[in-house]
């Protein structure tokens, strides 16, 4: 279930949408049913985020504040457990109505950005009912700790992206004025992604969409993309090892090399370790070498220094300690955990993360 460790940028990444100014947004809510009571609004914004409340008066409810662009919002009520309405926040004067009984059945107005955003949510019903029954059953697996069911989600988990990444496919040609759309490819593709998925999507925005900072943002994450892709040398890397004694990825050449990134505290990364070790014991001696590239931070060194010695990590093990703001983050576009690649003898990427039983597969077949 490697995703749940994606980098905040999925939850983050909406406020990066459109305009660079700040502006004022106002947000003006009348409900039907739920007369009195107090209300609250939390925005994410790029770097900051924002908590609310209002006081409902026969039903009406103001709130009044600033973005520096649209943001994610959430509205809450206090009796309201797990019931919460998920919109944006942008410039300008939105409307919230209904009967304030059920927060999620809210309906926003005044807003192109929200109405895009309840059209991909209705277009992607099939897959997020499919999701929320594969999470359903992984958490009954993990509790049951029934390693033959989680095995087998874990390999359901890399169709279910495909068939939601098609569905953004889809919703992206057929809107490409939308900034809905943009903010799709990037919460959708931005990791265990190639270039060759994002090109035809980005190309396909309108020109309006592509001048805005999210379309940017996607061009950037499909350029970094294209440096990566298979047949491209590796970028250098060189931070500092647990002795901290400055270490390059390209030191190793001459070898083949796994770049793993990871972390002490992500747990299908510990999970996958055993893998990863087995691979090593069996062909290093082959001329198979591995690159640890850790996001762990300055306070959890002690952790992975611990969880290197905990996991029989033998190989070459190396950290800036900035957490996901390792310099490979936006080097090699990493915001999923763990993750990995492949490099033949000369540094070349020859193939992505190689989970489970394919690593062994991939070196039997480079090395035997």
């Amino acid at each position: 279930m490697k995703q749940i460790f994606l980098y905040l940028f999925l939850l983050l990444s909406f406020s990066t949408y459109a305009q660079k100014q700040d502006s004022a947004f106002t947000i003006s809510g009348k409900f039907n049913k739920v007369k009195t009571g107090k209300i609250f609004l939390t925005v994410y914004g790029s770097s900051t985020t924002v908590k609310d409340s209002a006081n409902i008066d026969n039903g009406v409810f103001l709130f009044n504040g600033n973005v520096e662009k649209p943001a994610t919002a959430f509205i809450t009520m206090k009796d309201h457990k797990d019931d919460n309405l998920r919109f944006f926040v942008e410039p300008g004067n939105l409307y919230v109505s209904g009967d304030g009984d059920k927060l999620k059945d809210l309906v926003i107005s005044g807003s192109a950005l929200n109405l895009d955003d309840k059209k991909l949510s209705d277009f992607l019903k099939p897959v997020n009912t499919e999701e929320e029954k594969y999470y359903a059953a992984y958490d009954i697996a993990n509790k049951k700790k029934d390693k033959a069911a989680l095995d087998s989600l874990d390999k359901l988990e890399s169709l279910m992206t495909e068939r939601k990444r098609s569905f953004i496919k889809s919703f992206v040609l057929n809107n490409p004025k939308s900034y809905r759309s943009a903010m799709a490819i990037t919460e959708n593709f931005g990791y265990y992604a190639e270039a060759i998925e994002v090109e035809p999507l980005y190309n396909a925005l309108h020109a309006s969409i592509k001048n805005t900072a999210i379309g940017e943002q996607v061009k950037k994450m499909l350029d970094i993309y294209k440096t990566i892709a298979i047949g491209q040398i590796a970028p250098e890397i060189t931070q500092l090892d647990t002795n901290t004694v400055k270490l390059s990825l390209s030191s190793l050449r001459g070898k083949y090399v796994l770049v793993d990134f990871w972390a002490s505290w992500c747990a299908p990364c510990r999970k996958e370790n055993p893998n990863i070790v087995k691979a090593y014991q069996v062909y290093n001696t082959k001329g198979f070498e591995i690159f640890g590239v850790s996001y762990d931070n300055e306070k959890g060194a002690a952790k992975w220094k611990k969880a290197i010695i905990d996991d029989g990590l033998i190989w070459k093990q190396v950290s800036d300690l900035q957490g996901w703001k390792n310099s490979t983050s936006e080097q090699y576009y990493i915001k999923a955990i763990p993750s990995n690649l492949l490099l033949d003898k000369e540094g070349r990427i020859i193939a992505k993360n190689l989970f489970g039983d394919k690593l062994i597969d991939k070196l039997k077949e480079l090395l035997n």
